[in-house]
């Protein structure tokens, strides 16, 4: 089986998982809460990371010399990047919604009701920018894995 075969098939059964995801509200939900709009970026460029590695992965098969292989590994580079910084967007994320959520209670004059509120929206800011990085540099990771044990065989 070609290694675009296997990122072909890797790819198809996230996207089920997405969209099985989706239809119980998971990324929509995410997408509202998010008063920071990072999970709409970790999204987008996961989605470009994709793309890239699905080219990188039609051209390893028909790489034939270690010197095109090599050539392939270093550019892949720029996926590890992405994917260790979808978790650092994250714990961006994380800490925007925390400051979202304690604003509100550092100003003496808020009400309960109002401080209550605004930790909601920043709580749901943080977890839900924190679970979107966490689970797209895991997904990607496994991807360059894949592609990876491909190359250096």
């Amino acid at each position: 089986m070609t290694i675009f075969v296997k990122w072909f098939i890797l790819n198809a059964v996230i996207l089920t998982a997405i969209f099985l995801a989706e239809q119980k509200g998971a990324f929509s939900s995410m997408i509202e809460n998010d008063a920071s709009r990072l999970t709409i970026l970790i999204m987008c460029l996961y989605t470009v990371l994709v793309a890239y590695l699905g080219k990188i992965c039609y051209e390893a098969d028909v790489a034939k010399t270690k010197a095109k292989k090599q050539a392939l590994l270093n550019r892949m580079e720029s996926g590890w990047f992405c994917a260790e910084h979808f978790f650092s967007l994250g714990l961006l994320g994380t800490i925007i919604g925390l400051c979202l959520a304690t604003g509100e209670s550092l100003d003496g004059t808020a009400t309960v009701s109002k401080i209550v509120s605004g930790l909601k929206h920043g709580l749901n800011t943080a977890f839900y920018t924190t679970i979107c990085g966490i689970v797209f540099s895991l997904l990607s990771q496994i991807q360059l894995m894949v592609i990876k044990q491909h190359l250096n065989k």
